[in-house]
């Protein structure tokens, strides 16, 4: 008769105990207790007092596959007591597929060899909290069916969870983890506290599920710390916590509506995904946001400060931020700057209380309904580099636009020779435009890529959020930067028998005299210098060739005055007009009225409401 193969590995001795050939052909998986040929569960009652006794605090164990109950556990742990502590030490111990039936009691044990319990079973409580394990403890794979508590536990080396399934809840409440802490793809199926658990090497929880609360209040991660396609069902709160190095929730999904707030120098949440919405609540962090889902309402903004009952966080996070500030060179701001909304779907995403300067908007979807609260701001016109006045043209302006026109102000110098170019540089310098400075990590479109017909489709979506918000002033600079694009935009290419090349060429003639007259029905100051240098041009002409009978006395300020009043459609009964005066009055009865009303449409933009 065939026997079905064992599912462990051959690398030790089964017990045996149980064997039998039609319902378990293995039997007892537990490893041989040295000298014997019995695992320590089935040892014989004459034979285990004897392997107790020869036991001595931190001498090394190996029970891998042995079935522990309650009264069998506490008597091993007691032969390893170490009497001037009063607590279980241990060497290097092997529970690898041990099953652990009943309370399993480390609490404050010591562990300063390996401690490996992977792939065993936890059928009662699993007590390790105020454990130290002074280097690697491994977990992988192993099955806590009832509470695992490893609160205030010290993981000097590694901690490795990887594959764990916690059916009960599981409590790290104050535990410290110095050396790497790995959860990838663990299960979480009742709640999961880490709150004030330190994280100081690399701390993952990629592909793990939470499918109850999981809670992160006061956590401190010192590198960065990694959800990636981490899943939280019913979590609402994430958080306060504070993340030295970053923390990364790329492709993280989150069912329920949810707070996270933290401290931070960056965060990632790349695909992530939340459809019952998030208040995104952070201080000093660098967002993106690229391919994230946000359909329901959820605002991203930057807070003063982190909960008050949280203080021992708050005592840390002024060095944290000094070394920040060191690190960035003195860029960083309390205020987050959000670095990247490409493609993602903003639909139900507010703006409150951050930096947008260098913010990505390309590919967005619902990028119209994004709604920018109080407090964000962009880069003006009025120092593209922080420096130099451009008073005269002042506008907000996004990220795409200044990259684009850094490219093309780069493409026009290497047109020019180089001292002609350096020289244009010092005396331009105040003018030019600098291209938005990016971490090196964030993917950043190349110049090539922006092109300015897609730049003034963001403008347009910007523009339309502004618009149904009420707020006119807003959305006048979104229109200005719209319009400016479409001036720039490359003529529609097609053949001259289609007609759509002189189309494209017609449209930006139109659009660079509306631009030149007045700044697209937005710069009143334009639209009345035009009608000055209009008026005062007129009134030479007049003087020259315009009069039959000229108004008395015969001077220019004379016509000048009359240009002006013609503007207005007043009449002079008395002056008597040439043919040519004749054609200029009918223009400036035509160009007066609409540049003064294109001055007051300038000026109605700026004030509305």
């Amino acid at each position: 008769m065939s026997t079905a193969p064992s599912p462990w590995p051959p690398d030790w001795a089964h017990c045996g105990h149980g064997a039998d050939p039609t319902t378990d052909p293995v039997g007892c998986r537990g490893i041989h207790v040295p000298g014997h040929t019995a695992c320590l569960a089935h040892l014989a009652d004459a034979d285990r007092p004897a392997y107790f006794a020869g036991l001595a605090p931190g001498a090394h164990i190996d029970h891998r596959g042995t079935p522990f109950t309650e009264a069998l556990l506490t008597a091993l742990l007691l032969a390893l007591q170490d009497p001037t502590t009063g607590r279980p030490h241990l060497g290097g111990a092997r529970f690898g597929g041990a099953t652990f039936t009943g309370d399993a009691w480390f609490s404050g044990a010591t562990f300063t060899g390996g401690a490996w319990f992977g792939e065993a079973t936890f059928t009662g409580d699993a007590w390790f909290d105020g454990a130290t394990f002074t280097s690697d403890a491994g977990f992988d794979g192993a099955t806590f069916t009832s509470g695992a508590w490893f609160s205030e536990t010290t993981f000097t080396g590694g901690a490795w969870f990887g594959g764990t399934t916690f059916t009960g809840d599981a409590g790290f409440n104050g535990a410290t983890f110095p050396g790497d802490a790995r959860f990838d793809g663990a299960t979480f199926t009742s709640d999961a506290r880490f709150d004030r658990a330190t994280f100081t090497s690399d701390a993952g929880f990629n592909g793990a599920t939470f499918t109850s609360d999981a809670r992160f209040d006061g956590a401190v991660f010192r590198r960065p710390g990694r959800f990636e396609r981490a899943r939280f069902e019913q979590t609402r709160q994430f958080g306060p916590l504070l993340a030295h190095r970053g923390l990364v929730l790329d492709e993280a999904q989150f069912t329920q509506p949810v707070r996270i707030e933290m401290s931070t120098i960056g965060l990632s949440c790349r695909r992530a995904r939340f459809p019952g919405g998030v208040q995104l609540r952070l201080r000093w962090a660098r967002v993106v946001l690229d391919d994230a889902d946000f359909p329901a309402p959820s605002i991203l903004t930057g807070i003063p400060q982190l909960a008050s009952d949280h203080r021992w966080l708050l005592a840390q996070e002024p060095r944290i931020a000094s070394a920040w500030q060191r690190l960035l060179g003195g860029e960083i701001s309390e205020r987050p700057q959000l670095l990247s909304l490409r493609h993602a779907n903003v639909a139900g995403l507010g703006l409150s209380n951050i930096t947008a300067t260098d913010c990505l908007f390309t590919g967005a979807h619902n990028l119209d309904k994004l709604r920018l609260e109080a407090d964000v701001g962009f880069t003006t016109t009025s120092a593209p580099q922080g420096r130099g006045p451009r008073s005269w043209d002042w506008r907000q302006v996004i990220a795409e636009e200044r990259s684009w026109r850094a490219a093309r102000s780069r493409h026009r110098a290497t047109r020019l020779p180089r001292r002609a170019a350096s020289a244009l540089d010092r005396v331009f310098r105040s003018f030019r435009w600098v291209a938005p400075r990016w971490p090196e990590w964030l993917d950043r479109p190349l110049p090539g890529d922006l092109n300015p017909g897609q730049i003034a489709a963001l403008y347009r979506a910007l523009r339309k959020g502004r618009e149904d918000a009420k707020d006119e002033p807003g959305a006048a600079d979104f229109y200005y930067g719209e319009m400016e694009m479409r001036r720039h935009a490359r003529p529609a290419t097609g053949s001259p028998a289609d007609g759509r090349t002189s189309r494209g060429r017609v449209e930006r003639c139109v659009l660079t005299a509306y631009w030149l007259v007045s700044g697209y029905g937005l710069r009143a100051w334009r639209a009345l210098a035009c009608l000055i240098a209009v008026t005062a041009v007129f009134a030479l002409v007049f003087h020259l060739v315009g009069f039959a009978s000229p108004p008395q006395p015969v001077s220019y300020w004379t016509s000048l005055l009359y240009a002006l009043r013609a503007t207005l459609s007043l009449t002079d009964n008395e002056v008597k007009l040439t043919a040519w005066g004749k054609l200029l009055q009918a223009v400036l009865r035509l160009t007066g009225p609409v540049l003064l009303g294109l001055a007051l449409l300038a000026l109605r933009g700026r004030v509305k409401r």
